[in-house]
């Protein structure tokens, strides 16, 4: 009988342990939702309809591909002479399951413009999104530039404003400025240069490692914990041709991907911040209203290089495709 007792204890105390093991390693799981900024297209020079249909299927396929559900802010202003586009593109976005965010209808800045105003153009931005969406409602904003509020008070009202429209603000806690390489590898792109465009794309996913690895080890050194993280990317034809990538680097670094309302509920999430007259993310706003535990000035930047490019590619891409037709 003693020796059945002590099976016993040891068996209940075996269960009581994996349990909690299994527990606290779900808690400490590393989780990451996946957000694109400027759906249907990031819009700083003309693209040809093909072009924007090739890119949005190629973003939609790879997500297919990892199993993820994506949420997505719409500029409809983007597309705004050719609405039958721009709802068969969001139409493809809700088909395949992802969420359909606002980003407003022209991509202002929340920093220049009136709250009213501002307030107007996010509702003007939902017209033909909310056609798409049917019976189901936005239920989620990303603000242009990440501008949200220069100070405490329009931080606030801006809160205030987003829900009398029952709309809820979406931070960030991952990016890696994809917006600044995008065009000199698209114009590599456009001048059949493939092997130049190649590397220049294996600068970017080097660049994009180089931010990870930053944004995990200050996450742990603010929280001693992983926290699960929000990436923002844009929808360009250079993470068309990268997501698959990225998404495999992730998965590698043992994150485990999930749909952007299980990741608010999280409590990090409810922490106020103190509101900055420059776009950025929300690891930096966490810790300068925290402890400042983080040494910011290490966090990687594009080169001057980079930037360089960008202007040079812009330029020569809106002369080139002025006259390019997506109508």
């Amino acid at each position: 009988m003693l020796i059945m007792k002590l099976v016993n204890i040891l068996v209940v105390a075996c269960a009581y342990f994996t349990n909690t093991h299994a527990i606290a390693s779900t808690s400490h799981q590393k989780k990451v939702s996946i957000t694109f900024d400027d759906v249907p297209i990031h819009g700083e020079f003309t693209l040809s309809e093909q072009s924007l249909r090739k890119i949005n299927h190629q973003l939609l396929d790879t997500l297919e591909k990892h199993n993820i559900k994506a949420t997505g802010f719409v500029n409809e202003g983007h597309l705004k002479n050719n609405p039958k586009l721009l709802r068969t593109l969001l139409s493809d976005w809700k088909m395949r399951g992802h969420q359909l965010g606002n980003h407003t209808f022209s991509h202002i800045s929340y920093h220049q413009s009136e709250l009213k105003i501002y307030l107007e153009d996010i509702k003007k931005g939902a017209v033909i999104t909310q056609e798409v969406l049917g019976q189901k409602k936005q239920k989620y904003f990303r603000p242009p530039y990440l501008h949200a509020g220069e100070t405490n008070e329009s931080q606030h009202l801006l809160h205030n404003g987003l829900k009398m429209l029952n709309l809820e603000l979406v931070p960030v806690t991952m990016e890696n400025a994809d917006y600044i390489y995008d065009a000199p590898y698209t114009k590599k792109l456009t001048s059949k240069e493939i092997n130049a465009a190649k590397n220049y794309k294996e600068q970017y996913l080097a660049f994009t490692e180089q931010r990870l690895d930053f944004y995990e080890s200050a996450s742990l050194n603010m929280f001693e914990t992983n926290i699960p993280h929000i990436l923002m990317l844009h929808v360009n034809q250079l993470n068309a041709d990268s997501l698959d990538d990225i998404l495999t680097s992730l998965k590698s670094r043992g994150y485990q991907f999930q749909t952007i309302d299980k990741t608010l509920k999280h409590p990090i999430y409810t922490q106020p911040t103190q509101a900055f007259k420059f776009g950025i993310h929300w690891l930096f706003r966490w810790d300068k209203s925290r402890d400042n535990k983080v040494r910011w000035a290490t966090e990687p930047e594009p080169s001057s290089d980079a930037f360089t490019a960008h202007n040079r590619a812009i330029t020569i891409l809106k002369k080139e495709t002025s006259h390019v037709p997506v109508d």
